[in-house]
């Protein structure tokens, strides 16, 4: 790959979490700078490849890709309901899909995995530092957008670190993914660069006050687990893991961290299930189509809302086969492992797994560049 190619692919890393400011100004509210370098960066990875001629070789995770952003264009023309933001929606997953192909050929290329990772690496500690500042700020009184407030649907009264992202939640899915990033050994980077970022995500995570912390906990146990007993831990971690998430969801709970002591249960559902039993009704009147990228299938207090759950979100927008196409992509993924496999990228995975019971992370960038690396370490890699 070109060094220009190769330069704008880790500016991308290294912009990811700065989604919120500063603002991009075109396509989408959701659009972001990265966006716009990665955009440079995929138009140089097809230029070189065909200027040095390198095949393309389809495999079963790109027939996943293939058929979820297939399922989500035809969503688009025929789906009931066309929402205005339908056409920059369909063009975001089609970046999400091209951020994991060319992730998964820059990774493979010798040194790059090391590139990746210091790049990350710097970035973890940069925003570590913003998120405490924003803290610290709020503490003393001075409100920023570098800190949100407690409560994933219902604000509440204190503050949580956000650091450059639009929200906490979106901070603590970062931390999981760059701390897998930053965890593997074949990343080849120094013990004291390693130890510094992940313990300054740990202390970042720990800031946001989100379940989050449930998928770093669950990722840094699959990392850890390379003996059977630990192996049997982490299973039962992300079975328990699975519960509590479950029943957060469902229990009308009030509950302040600082103040644990006063939790309490609250009358009628909660956010979370109402989100949840309106878009599975919507699911079941639109199970082939879904109401089309853009749109929100679930409701939240008769407005309408996200799913805010990853597998039910996109079958309720774009169809039951949209999903089917977004569950291949793991699942060839683990068919084509090398073995052993990396733990530290699996455990990514696990985690956001866990994110995606609870959150859509289906159109999180470092969901899709989790993938690539995934990818990138299958067994045999063949000629390039």
């Amino acid at each position: 790959m070109s060094r220009a190619a190769a330069f704008l692919y880790l500016a991308t890393l290294a912009l990811l979490p700065w989604g919120a400011w500063p603002r991009f100004p075109w396509l989408h509210e959701h659009a972001q700078w990265s966006d716009a370098v990665f955009a440079g960066a995929a138009l140089l990875w097809v230029v070189d490849r065909r200027r040095t001629r390198t095949p393309f070789r389809p495999r079963l995770v790109h027939l996943g890709m293939a058929v979820y952003l297939g399922a989500a264009a035809v969503s688009l023309v025929l789906a009931h309901e066309r929402a205005e933001s339908g056409p920059a929606k369909l063009l975001g997953i089609g970046m999400l899909v091209a951020l994991a192909v060319v992730t998964s050929d820059l990774a493979a290329r010798p040194g790059a995995l090391t590139a990746i990772a210091r790049t990350v690496a710097g970035t973890a500690l940069a925003v570590a530092v913003v998120a405490a500042a924003g803290v610290v700020l709020a503490l003393l009184g001075a409100r920023t957008g570098l800190v949100g407030t407690y409560g994933d649907l219902v604000p509440g009264a204190y503050a949580r670190a956000q650091a450059g992202f639009p929200h906490p939640n979106l901070l603590a899915s970062f931390c999981v993914f760059a701390a897998g990033v930053v965890a593997r050994e074949d990343a080849a980077i120094s013990r004291g660069l390693r130890r510094l970022a992940l313990g300054a995500l740990l202390v970042t995570v720990l800031l946001t006050f989100s379940r989050g912390i449930l998928g770093f906990g669950l990722a840094w146990l699959v990392r850890r687990a390379d003996s059977p007993v630990r192996r049997r831990a982490a299973a039962l971690s992300a079975a328990a893991c699975v519960g509590a998430v479950a029943a957060l969801s469902a229990l009308h709970l009030s509950l302040d961290p600082t103040r644990p002591w006063e939790a309490r249960l609250l009358d009628g559902p909660s956010p979370r299930a109402q989100a949840f039993a309106s878009a599975l009704g919507t699911l079941r009147s639109h199970p082939w189509l879904g109401t089309g990228p853009g749109t929100s299938p679930g409701t939240k207090d008769g407005w309408p809302f996200d799913a805010h759950c990853t597998p039910l979100n996109v079958a309720a927008t774009l169809g039951l086969p949209a999903l089917a196409g977004f569950a291949l992509i793991p699942l060839a993924l683990w068919r084509a492992r090398a073995r052993p496999a990396d733990r530290a990228t699996w455990g990514t995975l696990a985690g956001l797994a866990l994110e995606g019971l609870i959150q859509d992370v289906e159109d999180f960038r470092h969901l899709w560049i989790a993938f690539g690396l995934a990818d990138a370490g299958r067994a045999n890699l063949g000629p390039r």
